[in-house]
């Protein structure tokens, strides 16, 4: 029987990473906790100054399924250009790759020029929680604001890309506007899911007040009758899916199957 997809799994079936850390810094990063379970950085304030892998493949073979790239840190102007060598290396062996990211705007004109030939195999997803810039300034401090990565959804759009947008987790009840801002340019879907191991993840959950009243907001947020309101809202919208965490929630079947077209 196949086993349930969860996590980065329910979008891809391998992964690629460049770096060990990320300058976005934001406050629920699964990769920084985990880097700091396994000693991986000595700790959370090292994961703000990235550096490089200790291996990075020097050539690709065509791989089954999607790659997702990047899955532990973002793409960023200080490591744009090893990103696009790493990207096109992938792509050249015939590769379909889903480049995730918080998008910055030079970044993805960049990454839309230089993956042009390869368009057929790409498809961005940008990470858009709100559009409320002072909450995604909370959470993802170094992370660009709402309107630009709109504007980098847009620009993917018009340049002929196949687009999508993670609002995993999704930060504030401005979702379902979210959603009907950011369709007209997304040609895939939208996913949506909550904050996961919130306790765990975030420094200061129990003891900072500022970090401790967004938890509770999140957490009150979360409520399941209202997660299942969310569901019933649009659960007929196609360009709509659910991450295992609201799956779980309204009594869906995680997802067996993986790919760009799932």
């Amino acid at each position: 029987m196949p086993k349930s997809a969860t996590g980065t799994r329910e979008w891809s079936e391998t992964s690629e990473n460049i770096q060990v850390g990320c300058e976005h810094d934001c406050r629920y990063c699964y990769a920084r906790a985990q880097a700091l379970q396994y000693e991986t950085i000595s700790n959370a304030e090292a994961w703000k100054t990235p550096r490089p892998k200790k291996q990075i493949p020097k050539s690709f073979k065509l791989r089954q399924g999607t790659i997702m790239f990047p899955t532990t840190h973002d793409i960023t102007e200080l490591n744009l250009r090893a990103c696009v060598v790493h990207l096109r290396k992938m792509l050249a062996a015939g590769n379909k790759v889903l480049i995730v990211s918080k998008p910055h705007l030079p970044c993805i004109q960049t990454l839309c020029t230089e993956l042009a030939q390869y368009k057929s195999q790409v498809l961005f997803r940008f990470t858009i929680g709100t559009r409320k810039n002072d909450i995604l300034k909370f959470w993802e401090p170094n992370a660009p604001r709402y309107e630009e990565r709109l504007d980098c959804l847009k620009t993917a759009f018009q340049r002929g890309f196949q687009t999508s947008v993670s609002a995993e987790p999704f930060l504030d009840a401005d979702i379902v506007d979210l959603v009907y801002e950011t369709t007209p340019y997304i040609t895939d879907c939208i996913w949506i899911g909550l904050m996961n191991k919130i306790e765990a993840r975030v420094d200061g959950s129990d003891k900072v007040p500022e970090v401790v009243a967004e938890v509770d907001r999140l957490s009150k947020l979360y409520d399941p009758a209202w997660i299942m309101n969310l569901y019933s809202f649009f659960k007929n919208n196609p360009k709509v899916k659910w991450k295992e965490s609201i799956k779980k929630i309204v009594g869906l079947k995680l997802a067996t199957e993986i790919g760009l077209d799932e």
